[in-house]
């Protein structure tokens, strides 16, 4: 498909589709292939990452060596440094302006400096003196969060500008949360049984980690390419836009709508930052069984991409995604508070999974909204302050996302030093092994709380979208690429 000249539509030339009968910008086989060449670009940024999330910290502790006091300042420093870097890439690439767009020229820049980046992360140097692997740690660290950031913000933005409809826009991240639960999946399956092949019958766990993360991180290269060059964006901002600091900060506080879904990324991240990370802890020393964590994680991963792909249909049914979140977190809440009174002494490991896997269910619906509600807001707030920043607002809800992530493991690895936790130990305290379940099971419950009471007063639905962009496009504000 060729691109053309943007031009200017006006409420009298195209009238605002009403959510019945909702119009779509990509038809056909195209609109298959735009979904997933888009969605592809979780690939790039997860296949990476999910290596940080998820075993980051027990590396640090018990490969690299890192005394888990500093692992917890760390993570604390590096992680909020990566919210705090959010915005600033986000109103960089809104500002940006080349043949490309605004985002995928900084999607390209940031995958360059990723995948390299979290191989050198993994790159232990047990033998070192502690300060020294420890700074090396924080500088390697700091660096890869720039780079994901560089890709993730761009990334998230470009979403909103893929397609002028909010329910395609729905269902391309719809897509997108379908293949990355898939990559987060992929990267669990398959990252520990490297590990243990790499490490060989000496157990060399050193060489293991760094040849495994050599792996999983250049199987994301190819996708570099299919999710830049097989999208566009199609929603431009009003040529006469200017930022402002002012105008930057009104983007979120006459927003109503973006503030509460950047309070339920930050939910989100704690929520899903924090299971992970404890994830291979809980496994390993409450239940006695660290291969638990790998079938935990790709299967959790792969229930949450079904369900995020099949999450219009919870739309449809309770007629509009408020209503959908709602019932979400609603069985969150009481599979998460089960969970958490189940040990092995009453329990069995099976019926433990099974249970997680039922809580990934609604957690692959509150995902896939969560990110297809961000377009919306973006549209609300160019309604509210004449600026559309779809970087800037997307940074908004990763930053949140990030400082969950950021709190999550961080009080995670405190509370194990402060309860006594011996990395490798067989036997755990008492203490410690409580934290790993208070924070595996107990924790996501009172969040799924949280997020229910936040979208109780979430008021921005189909009516009032369609009034933004009918008002939009009377201020001649509404610029869309033709077909």
């Amino acid at each position: 498909m060729q691109m053309q000249p943007v031009r200017q539509i006006m409420s009298n030339e195209v009238k605002t589709p009403r959510a019945s009968t909702e119009q779509t910008y990509y038809h056909g086989k195209q609109a298959v292939a735009r979904k997933f060449a888009f969605a592809s670009g979780e690939l790039v940024y997860n296949l990476p990452w999910m290596l940080v999330s998820s075993y980051l910290a027990f590396f640090m502790t018990d490969v690299a060596m890192i005394p888990a006091a500093a692992v917890s300042v760390l993570f604390l420093v590096c992680r909020i440094w990566d919210a705090i870097n959010d915005p600033m890439i986000g109103s960089l690439a809104d500002r940006t302006n080349t043949k490309m767009g605004r985002y995928r020229p900084w999607m390209l820049g940031g995958a360059i400096g990723l995948i390299p980046l979290v191989i050198v992360l993994f790159w232990a140097h047990p033998n070192w003196s502690v300060g020294a692997r420890t700074a090396y740690g924080c500088i390697i660290y700091f660096l890869t969060v720039i780079a994901g950031t560089s890709w993730n913000i761009p990334f998230s933005a470009l979403n909103g500008v893929i397609s002028p409809y909010p329910q395609e826009r729905a269902s391309f991240s719809s897509y997108r949360i379908f293949i990355s639960s898939l990559a987060c999946s992929l990267a669990t399956a398959i990252f520990i049984p490297l590990v243990t092949n790499f490490s060989g019958a000496e157990g060399n766990t050193v060489r293991g980690y760094a040849l495994a993360a050599v792996v999983v991180c250049c199987m994301a290269i190819p996708f570099v390419f299919t999710s830049i060059l097989g999208t566009k964006e199609v929603m431009k901002a009003p040529p006469q836009q200017k930022f402002t600091a002012k105008e930057m900060i009104n983007c979120f506080t006459k927003n109503p709508p973006l503030l509460i879904v950047s309070a339920a990324f930050l939910v989100y991240g704690f929520l899903n930052y924090g299971r992970m990370t404890v994830g291979m802890y809980y496994f390993t020393y409450v239940w006695g069984n660290a291969n638990l964590f790998t079938i935990y994680a790709t299967i959790n991963g792969i229930v949450c991409a079904v369900a995020a792909f099949f999450s219009a249909h919870l739309v449809k049914l309770c007629r509009g995604k408020r209503g959908a979140l709602l019932v979400s977190y609603g069985f969150s809440f009481v599979l998460n508070l089960i969970l958490f009174f189940l040990g092995p002494n009453n329990a069995s490991s099976t019926l433990v999974l099974i249970l997680l896997f039922a809580t990934a269910i609604f957690n692959g619906f509150c995902t896939a909204l969560l990110y297809g509600m961000i377009g919306d807001t973006v549209e609300y707030g160019q309604w509210k302050t004449g600026v559309r920043a779809d970087g800037l607002c997307s940074s908004g809800t990763s930053l949140m996302l990030k400082l969950g992530g950021a709190i999550a493991p961080t009080m995670l690895v405190a509370l194990l030093a402060a309860n006594g936790y011996v990395a490798g130990a067989a036997q755990q305290t008492s203490g410690a092994l409580t934290t790993m379940n208070v924070v595996m099971n107990l924790v996501p419950a009172i969040l799924a709380v949280i997020g229910f009471i936040l979208f109780w007063f979430y008021k921005l639905d189909s009516k009032l979208h369609a009034q933004v962009i009918e008002d939009l496009k009377a201020r001649g504000e509404y610029n869309m690429v033709e077909e």
